[in-house]
């Protein structure tokens, strides 16, 4: 996989999003993905296959952190950090309404990579 600034592809797609620095729900992550790249909608199976190897590893590399809420929008500092064994399955990045959201916000140091 190609490499930006030692970011993996999978990496950039999620940390591009966040760049503002404002914390996003992932399900607003994998939308913007879908608009980019989506003359057919992709399967969240899809979406995850792409995105979820980078979320992992950013999360991991600590260049996104990922808080878990039971509703949105939540300040910041009332979400419970999530880590990046926790970030598997497509249904991470559909946003459903019986159940907790996840949202990531980027880090300085994934600020200095893009």
């Amino acid at each position: 996989m190609a490499e930006t600034n030692g970011l993996t592809d999978g990496e950039y797609l999620v940390l591009a999003p966040l760049e503002g620095g404002a914390p996003r729900p992932l399900s607003e992550i994998a939308d913007d993905f879908i608009r980019l790249v989506a003359s057919t909608v992709p399967t969240m199976a899809q979406v995850a296959a792409v995105l979820g190897p980078g979320m992992r590893s950013a999360v991991a590399r600590d260049l996104i952190e990922v808080h878990r809420f039971p509703s949105w929008p939540m300040p910041w500092i009332d979400g419970v950090r999530v880590g990046a064994g926790e970030l598997r399955g497509a249904g991470i990045w559909a946003e459903r309404e019986d159940s907790e959201l996840l949202a990531a916000r980027i880090t300085d140091a994934g600020a200095r990579c893009l």
